[in-house]
């Protein structure tokens, strides 16, 4: 089981999750898809702070990371769902500049288990997922956030040579 360095289970699930599974403590992490993991672990590296869920300190953010199964948010499919999707809010650098980077140098370590982004205008988050897509590994599959995709193509290739920056 892979437990994140950069980040509490109390930061990735919602209250209900957390308060139904409490006495199982880190076993929660179970719960998620560790290339995801691994991936936010990755991207808190490279870009500095993030925020998933803040329900804890009082905020608003409670469904960023894993969903219920009969909440209303998302697709019924959403790869939240399944524990391997996040919705990042970072502190240094916005979206466009992630997905930017993410189209010049797919093959970064933090982009390596990327299977899934989400894109469009005026997103203040980073949604990335490790679902499976018909190109699956060979390409970026990018959804687009109420029909833009800010410009991205359908698919960011990944090259045959690693990028290490």
């Amino acid at each position: 089981m892979y437990t994140p360095e950069h980040f509490r289970i109390e930061e990735l699930v919602g209250p209900e999750f957390h308060q139904a599974n409490k006495a199982r403590g880190a076993m929660m992490f179970m719960a998620f898809d560790q290339l995801a993991l691994v991936t936010l672990d990755r991207l808190r590296k490279r870009y500095g702070p993030i925020v998933v869920n803040n329900w804890q300190a009082g905020g608003t953010f409670k469904e960023s990371g894993l969903r219920e199964m009969g909440t209303g948010t998302g697709a019924a499919l959403s790869q939240h769902k399944f524990g391997r999707a996040f919705d990042c809010k970072f502190r240094n650098i916005t979206p466009a500049e992630v997905w930017a980077e993410l189209q010049a140098y797919p093959n970064l370590s933090c982009f390596e288990f990327i299977q899934r982004i989400e894109a469009g205008a005026g997103m203040t988050w980073f949604h990335f997922d490790t679902g499976g897509h018909d190109r699956y590994d060979m390409a970026i599959q990018v959804v687009s956030y109420r029909g833009d995709r800010a410009g991205l193509p359908v698919f960011v290739g990944r090259e045959g040579i690693e990028v290490v920056l």
